[in-house]
């Protein structure tokens, strides 16, 4: 199927932003019959450009769409007359678009090629002079061969030729996984050709993972190169020269990433390196290892509380109010299945902390000990104390962070050889695990249980009491949470609310809670009333998300 044709070609056009040149696009695509809505077409580039810019760099850029207004597949090229402020890496603006148009289902793949494609070709230094032509024939013919050419083989190597060469291996990986994971691929693969090296980069992209590295092309490999703006899992680089870079940096400079990357140190441990890394405060990895935590814990809380609140709801209606499902029927079967979801949450929290700070090693130690520390049966009780609660929250966020941070650092001794294979079997899982779950038990777990149990107590109390003195704590409280809810969304503010709420769920205290999950919809809902009535007031590409907001 031919997606680029000759009239597809649009050169010195007059078009002055953004805006002008969907509103282009959408009428070409029109009335070529390639579209059947043209609204529908500006709203899906708009919706598209809003996720990230698709800017690139040189003054080109791509905007592109799938969208259920496409029936054809096409490519168009438009030049303009002059260049458009489109957030290019270089700050130039942008002159040279290429305008991908792709139906809604079955193209996904065939989207990610053709933009691998095209960053590849703008690549080439010649193309400039094609591109500058006043001739729509010679732009067309010339940008067809290109295409053809990278086509047939993107990778068409001689092979007599690169057999005494180094290998060099990385891989790139951007956010949204589609231009820039390609065009950082591509400007590393011409550097390191132009250093004496055989590349071979991997690229993760939306369409999945290509050009797959095996376990020779890593043994090979005399250094590695990870170009990525997420989390990349590099066990299967330990032992090698690996250095870390993003997307941006590989595309503006790769000569230098190069040079930097042959004398990379040797990678002792599975470091999980995620973008701007050592940029980022010690409060703010904090906070991140929490959340990768509370992302992990968030199915139990739904599961368990599900199973909880049917329970209560249907046994109160057919027992009365003050009754519960007796032992045997089936929502007393509902009722201990959700209790046990919220006694695993807590470990599933500690776990995960861990492994945000030191990887897999850090799963089971992270389980095993917040789950004793959210045992209080289980702890010595110092000087005579009774110890009614377990540390619960509070237990899976230490022990997270200590679990977390000894594994981290044990993977960080320089061991012999023959004693570096117990370290994952036996030393991590059995020492890490043991030690602090003695921890837990004799020294910390009875000071914090009765600190919080005091705590929780005058909570109960406060949400039980029906008088006026405990009707305006509450609704102080609720003010508080809501306030800090609808703050700053997504913010580190409205983090610290959801996380206290979150604490107290675990303790059976529901109520705050509430308060957030009453609170966390009004700041969207208004935004989107906003975007709804002042049309006006906003500009044009967010009108798109009014309903998704509401």
């Amino acid at each position: 199927m031919e997606i680029f044709k000759r009239n597809f070609v649009f050169l010195k056009q007059n078009l002055n932003s953004k805006s002008e040149v969907f509103e282009f696009i959408a009428s070409k695509a029109y009335k070529l019959k390639i579209a059947k809505n043209k609204e529908e077409i500006i709203k899906d580039l708009e919706f598209r450009e809003s996720q990230i810019s698709t800017g690139l760099e040189a003054e080109f850029a791509i905007p592109h769409t799938q969208s259920q207004a496409v029936l054809t597949p096409s490519l168009f090229f438009i030049s303009l007359e002059n260049g458009i402020e489109w957030e290019n890496f270089d700050k130039t603006k942008a002159k040279y678009l290429f305008c991908i148009l792709l139906p809604k289902k079955g193209f996904a793949t065939r989207q990610v090629e053709l933009l691998s494609k095209i960053a590849s070709i703008i690549l080439d230094p010649e193309i400039s002079k094609v591109l500058t032509s006043d001739d729509p024939d010679f732009v067309f013919e010339n940008l067809e061969k290109h295409f053809l050419e990278k086509l047939v083989d993107k990778n068409r190597d001689n092979q007599e030729n690169v057999k005494n060469l180094k290998k060099v291996i990385g891989i790139t990986s951007c956010t949204v996984g589609i231009a820039h994971t390609y065009l950082a691929a591509e400007k590393l693969e011409n550097a390191l050709k132009n250093s004496g090296y055989f590349p071979k980069i991997e690229t993760r992209g939306s369409a999945g993972p290509k050009n797959i590295l095996t376990k020779n092309d890593i043994k090979t490999a005399e250094f590695v190169i990870i170009s990525s703006d997420l989390e990349i899992d590099t066990t299967a680089f330990i032992g090698k020269k690996v250095y870390f870079c993003t997307t941006k940096d590989a595309i503006h400079k790769s000569e230098k990433i190069i040079e930097l990357a042959q004398k990379a140190p040797i990678l002792k441990e599975n470091f999980r390196k995620t973008l701007n890394e050592e940029t980022k405060t010690s409060q703010g990895n904090f906070l991140r290892h929490i959340m990768a935590g509370i992302s992990y814990m968030i199915p139990y809380i739904i599961f368990g509380g599900i199973m909880i609140a049917l329970s209560l709801g249907i046994g109160k209606s057919i027992y009365g109010n003050n009754s519960i499902a007796p032992k045997g029927d089936f929502l007393w079967w509902m009722f201990q299945i959700g209790l046990i979801s919220f006694r695993l949450m807590i470990g599933a929290l500690g776990a995960y902390i861990a492994y945000s700070i030191c990887g897999r090693a850090g799963l089971a130690p992270g389980f095993i000990v917040s789950t004793v520390a959210n045992s209080n049966d289980l702890f010595y009780g110092i000087g005579g104390i009774e110890v009614k609660t377990p540390m619960g929250f509070i237990g899976a966020v230490l022990f997270g962070f200590l679990v977390g941070y000894s594994v981290k650092y044990l993977n960080s001794l320089k061991i012999q050889k023959s004693l570096a294979g117990i370290m994952p079997i036996f030393v991590i899982p059995i020492g890490v695990s043991l030690f602090w779950s003695l921890m837990a038990i004799f020294i910390i777990g009875a000071p914090i249980g009765w600190i919080l149990d005091k705590f929780i107590e005058t909570l109960k109390s406060i949400f039980l009491k029906k008088d006026s003195l405990g009707l305006g704590i509450a609704f102080l409280l609720g003010l508080l949470l809501g306030s800090m809810i609808g703050f700053d969304m997504g913010g580190p503010i409205n983090k610290v609310a959801y996380l206290s709420a979150t604490a107290l769920v675990a303790s059976q205290i529901y109520e705050p809670m509430g308060m957030v999950a009453a609170a966390i919809p009004v700041a969207p809902f208004g935004m989107g009333l906003a975007t709804l009535i002042w049309k006006k007031s906003f500009p044009k590409r967010k009108n798109p998300w009014e309903f998704q907001h509401l």
